[in-house]
């Protein structure tokens, strides 16, 4: 049920124009709580969060194709992200103090996380560059702000 909240409002955020730089950070908010979620929870697998991922990356995607934003549509799997292994990991330790069931194999959750991560993380910092977001943890407080 929470991922259909999660997906619904990815799908809100991203279709209504106004305050794009606020929908902008609250998409990579929903993004990485559902990659974080899939590789981090020790809960059973709920497809519907593969769904938001798949959907809110392509979306994403879309956006920035319309503005020509910069960003590589198809990164490969091993490519780096602007997350790092220490945010990462601060993260994981949060989640399990919140008594939230983690995955016992860290480092199998780093590069699971880090793999749906990749998918999106470029192009989310092209939009939150694009739209001068507002800043927010791990999306427009480590985009490249260029001189004017």
């Amino acid at each position: 049920m929470i991922l259909r909240i999660i997906a619904f409002t990815l799908g809100t955020l991203l279709v209504i124009p106004r305050a794009m730089p606020d929908r902008i950070t609250a998409a990579g908010a929903v993004l990485d709580a559902a990659a974080l979620t899939l590789s981090t929870l020790d809960i059973p697998h709920d497809f519907q969060a593969d769904l938001c991922l798949r959907a809110g990356y392509l979306a994403l995607g879309n956006i920035a194709d319309f503005f020509n934003a910069p960003y590589n549509p198809n990164p490969p799997a091993g490519d780096p992200i602007s997350i790092t292994r220490a945010e990462f990991d601060a993260a994981d330790d949060q989640l399990a103090s919140q008594d939230l069931p983690v995955k016992f194999n860290r480092d199998q959750a780093w590069r699971d996380y880090s793999g749906w991560r990749v998918n999106y993380d470029q192009v989310l910092l092209a939009l939150a560059e694009l739209t001068v977001a507002p800043q927010a943890p791990w999306s427009s407080d480590r985009a490249v702000k260029r001189s004017v």
